[in-house]
């Protein structure tokens, strides 16, 4: 936020950092990919999210990895969770298709140190550059650049 303007770092279609304006609403939350879930001492459940957050939780959460959660800042309280599954939109960071938005159509998973593959209407990509979101009106993606 920059005086009465709030902004969002987004990935354009060339792979660039772009701000792109937001409502003031929006300032307040952050979408979180779960990188993976730990049993911790006390039966509580740590969540790992791809900034490098740790959430806690006292009862194991439904998400799982590759889900998105919906935080609100500063509090860092789950407002919202995106699964990942078939249908669901996904916000692509990396690849040849970096800064778009796709539809998932299905999950290749890979039983080895290989990546697991999504695949998409016309293409596919690692799992790794997929992060899934509600609907497109989370990424603001602002002019095509």
């Amino acid at each position: 936020t920059v005086g009465d303007v709030s902004y969002k770092c987004v990935l354009d279609t060339n792979g660039k950092l772009r701000y792109r304006t937001i409502p003031a609403k929006e300032a307040s939350t952050k979408i979180c990919r779960v990188m993976g879930k730990t049993t911790i001492k006390g039966a509580k459940t740590q969540v790992h999210l791809h900034d490098g957050r740790n959430l806690l939780f006292n009862e194991n959460p439904e998400y799982k990895t590759g889900d998105s959660l919906v935080i609100s800042l500063p509090d860092q309280k789950v407002k919202s969770y995106h699964k990942f599954e078939e249908g669901s939109i996904a916000y692509l960071t990396g690849g040849n298709h970096i800064g778009e938005l796709a539809t998932v159509r299905g999950q290749d998973i890979k039983r080895s140190s290989k990546a697991n593959e999504v695949q998409f209407d016309d293409f596919g990509t690692i799992s790794d550059y997929v992060f899934i979101i509600s609907d497109e009106s989370d990424i603001p993606m602002g002019d095509k650049s």
